[in-house]
């Protein structure tokens, strides 16, 4: 008797987005990941599961991405959405605001997850057996509505390989695209909300990554 056919896992939505050095490649989308492999290279032997990180990869970019196959590790990810970056830089992977340790084939994931990859441009120290002085992504928490002529504080923090986070004093802030400031020592700077509807808010910071695009609704 032959053994029953193994049953497909439910889709699932994650987050996906992709900074490269200079511009967003990849504005944060959700996107749904469906238990079907994923090839790149038309080597049936080169497949990966679509309910990893390179699903979100592959539903986040259409497929505009390649890379190369290694054996035990998968796919690379060396061209997205036709941004290559100059040696070293390299795209890097991060989920849930925490480095990942495996590749975009190895990496798993679950509904719900935020899922980053940006260029990473510092060279390898030897000596560390690490990035020296690597480029790390920078967070944004507000609150998502604010009564009009009410002021909202807006707090950025730049996270660790590890997750933790730690306030960002120093980044520039935007509101609908127009610079507001800088965040002081505390990481945070405050916004009127004078008008009703929506804003979004992003901070820049030398040696981050641009924040997430958070959008704060404007209310009566």
């Amino acid at each position: 008797m032959s053994a029953p056919a193994a049953l497909a896992a439910d889709p699932f939505k994650v987050s996906i987005r992709v900074e490269g050095k200079s511009r967003t490649l990849v504005k944060e989308r959700k996107v749904t990941l469906a238990d079907a492999p994923i090839i790149k290279d038309g080597n049936p032997e080169h497949s990966c599961n679509g309910q990893e990180a390179i699903g979100a990869l592959q539903a986040g970019t259409g497929g505009e991405w390649s890379g190369k196959w290694f054996e035990g590790l998968g796919y690379s990810a060396d061209t997205i959405m036709g941004n290559t970056p100059a040696s070293p830089g390299y795209f890097e992977l991060w989920v849930n605001h925490r480095l990942s340790s495996t590749g975009l084939c190895q990496t798993h994931v679950a509904a719900g997850d935020d899922v980053l990859l940006f260029v990473q441009d510092c060279e390898f120290d030897p000596a560390l057996g690490a990035c020296k002085d690597p480029v790390t992504p920078l967070g944004v928490r507000v609150a998502k509505t604010l009564k009009r002529g009410r002021v909202a504080t807006i707090r950025y923090v730049g996270y660790s390989p590890k997750g933790a986070a730690t306030p960002e004093p120093g980044a520039t802030v935007y509101v609908n695209g127009r610079k507001l400031g800088k965040t002081g020592k505390k990481g945070t700077v405050t916004v009127k909300g004078t008008k009703l509807g929506k804003a979004t808010v992003y901070a820049t910071d030398r040696g981050h990554v641009r924040s997430e695009t958070a959008t704060v609704r404007i209310v009566r």
